[in-house]
């Protein structure tokens, strides 16, 4: 029904968004969206987890020109591990996933969210928008948001690594790899970890 919906949707703006970062032991969450005419497309896209280092960061380069031209638009919300402590993480991706949505969207857009989440703040209670599966891999705009996500985060995660080498976020850039989890329990939590993800059990 999803993908039918977004078929027969007459809107002429889609608003694509995904996120990157939810099941980090370490690090922000990101949410990023990413406007453009419904027929827009880019020789390239893919699910950014499909997409080599290399390739995601050769099409976030393509994506920027695009952006600096205007002939696309972009925001992006990010909510830090001390966010997520203090509110939780559910309500921090919605929260993120709100403000990227009031930023764009305008009476002829159709909102296209990869997963199945579902949004009851009143803010965005009018908005046209649908939660697609792997819409990732299926939706242009959604391919460019998770792309543009991705690198981001990856980016920012290796700038803290140069803060906290100890535990490897050049290579697992915060999610729980062996040799993270390694790290946690000879060293302990940074200030960067995720305290309400269990942290205080694994790092004792």
């Amino acid at each position: 029904m999803s993908l039918l919906k977004i078929q027969q949707s007459t809107k002429n703006i889609f608003i694509g968004a995904d996120e990157v970062g939810y099941g980090c032991l370490a690090g922000p969450l990101v949410v990023c969206g990413v406007k453009a005419p419904r027929d827009w497309s880019l020789a390239g896209l893919n699910d950014s987890k499909k997409l080599s280092e290399k390739k995601r960061n050769t099409m976030r380069a393509k994506l920027n020109e695009l952006i600096e031209k205007k002939e696309i638009e972009w925001h992006l919300a990010e909510r830090s591990n001390v966010h997520i402590d203090k509110n939780g993480v559910a309500f921090s991706l919605k929260d993120a996933f709100v403000e990227v949505f009031t930023k764009l969207y305008d009476d002829d857009c159709l909102i296209i969210s990869d997963g199945i989440l579902k949004f009851d703040n009143p803010v965005v209670a009018d908005y046209d928008m649908v939660s697609l599966v792997k819409a990732d891999a299926q939706i242009p705009t959604v391919m460019a948001a998770s792309i543009l996500a991705k690198t981001y985060r990856d980016q920012k995660m290796k700038l803290f690594h140069e803060l906290h080498p100890d535990y490897c976020w050049d290579s697992n850039v915060g999610y729980g790899s062996a040799t993270h989890i390694d790290a946690l329990k000879k060293y302990g939590p940074s200030p960067l970890h995720r305290m309400s993800y269990k942290i205080k059990s694994i790092s004792t």
